[in-house]
């Protein structure tokens, strides 16, 4: 069952089918959540914080991790399916993001000391499925999404399934990311190339 939020204030929590588990010094304020289903968990570890943001989860078994120091505003977290994973790490900003996991067992992690900007899609899948016209058969299966460490991502830019972003990125303003990029690399472009190698940034 979902327990009421102690002493975190207006926050909207809906669904009996998950848990909340909020450490000590974590922040929440001005959310909706709804969890919908059986078994499903948001945890926030530490000083994780949740400010004017729209978390919802359907399907069995999922988890959404928010852990130490992470720090998310007006951004929407969804995972639609079962044995899903949303996991953002220590000391990352996110500033508007839709963050998004569907299928079955699919990954969408974000490494420690990330920096999101504004207007950010992030998703495990295209949005509707495609089919073979004779088949039936779906042609674009949800695909995880990994983005490494200290990873800064510039406002409008988009994060397609089966992305992964090594440590030390940088994802222009705009730039529409389908294939994996490097580290210590800026990407820039739809869709995104690189434009720059061997770089270093500071928060």
């Amino acid at each position: 069952m979902i327990r009421k939020l102690k002493l975190r204030l207006l926050n909207i929590v809906k669904g009996r089918g998950g848990n909340i588990a909020l450490s000590p010094q974590a922040y929440l304020i001005w959310n909706k959540i709804k969890l919908s289903g059986n078994n499903n968990q948001l945890t926030v570890f530490g000083n994780g914080k949740f400010r004017r943001c729209t978390i919802s989860v359907k399907g069995d078994n999922n988890l959404i991790e928010i852990e130490d120091g992470a720090n998310i505003s007006f951004s929407n977290l969804e995972i639609v399916g079962s044995n899903c994973l949303i996991r953002i790490g220590k000391k990352t900003d996110i500033g508007g993001a839709y963050l998004s996991a569907k299928g079955e067992s699919t990954r969408l992690t974000i490494g420690e000391s990330c920096m999101f900007s504004r207007n950010i899609n992030v998703m495990t899948y295209d949005g509707h499925p495609i089919y073979d016209a004779n088949t039936r058969e779906v042609l674009n299966h949800p695909q995880d999404i990994c983005i490494g460490n200290h990873v800064w991502v510039a406002a409008n830019a988009s994060i397609l399934k089966g992305v992964t972003v090594h440590d030390g990125s940088i994802i222009a303003f705009g730039a529409i990311v389908t294939k994996n990029v490097e580290a210590k690399t800026i990407v820039a472009g739809s869709p995104a190339k690189t434009i720059k190698s061997n770089i270093s940034w500071e928060h």
